[in-house]
């Protein structure tokens, strides 16, 4: 029950991150290639700098409540003694302004998550998020609260890819060709 409860709440906050705010076209290639582009440089200044043990710039620290995860990056940077270096990286990867790299990096971000949890929902995964359903309902030990969004969020990770808006849908469609790319620049990351 532990495992199911765990990958319910992740669900949960996923898809509780108030992924509306969505923009009018779809990610482009450039929009992608400029993305990755800064990846790499971006991943050197944070060595550099060891942003996620600064207190000043807690980096790890994500507020899943509204997921963008570039934009929360963004503004802890921005008064940072790297915030020239990480300027120049951004707009040498290709981007007008970092606040324009902060929106398509949560776009990316967002698609590529729902297009991993999508390709997850397999019969068997649905099987299991049912079995977790049954378990929320019946767990005396969650606050009513709780319950209530763990079951909303349960039932929306069943049902993720038909409620996607048109702008989710194109950003992922625009993204697939990339996935393997994005995947191994990701997994150097970690």
């Amino acid at each position: 029950m532990g495992k199911n409860i765990l990958f319910s709440i992740g669900i949960m906050l996923f898809l509780s991150a108030g992924i509306t705010a969505r923009a009018d076209t779809a990610l482009s290639e450039n929009d992608i290639r400029h993305f990755m582009n800064a990846m790499k440089p971006l991943q050197e200044l944070g060595k550099k700098y060891d942003f996620v043990d600064n207190n000043h710039l807690p980096m790890a620290t994500l507020d899943m409540n509204s997921f963008s995860p570039m934009s929360h990056s963004l503004e802890k940077v921005k008064n940072h003694k790297a915030f020239d270096e990480f300027s120049s990286i951004i707009q040498g990867a290709g981007f007008s302004s970092v606040e324009q790299w902060a929106n398509i990096g949560d776009r990316i971000i967002r698609a590529y998550l729902s297009l991993r949890i999508v390709a997850e929902m397999t019969p068997e995964k649905i099987q299991e998020i049912q079995k977790s359903l049954a378990e929320v309902k019946q767990n005396n030990y969650l606050s009513p609260e709780v319950k209530k969004q763990l079951l909303n969020s349960l039932k929306r990770s069943i049902t993720l890819e038909k409620n996607m808006s048109n702008g989710d849908k194109a950003d992922q469609k625009s993204l697939k060709a990339h996935l393997v790319e994005l995947e191994q620049y990701f997994e150097e990351t970690e």
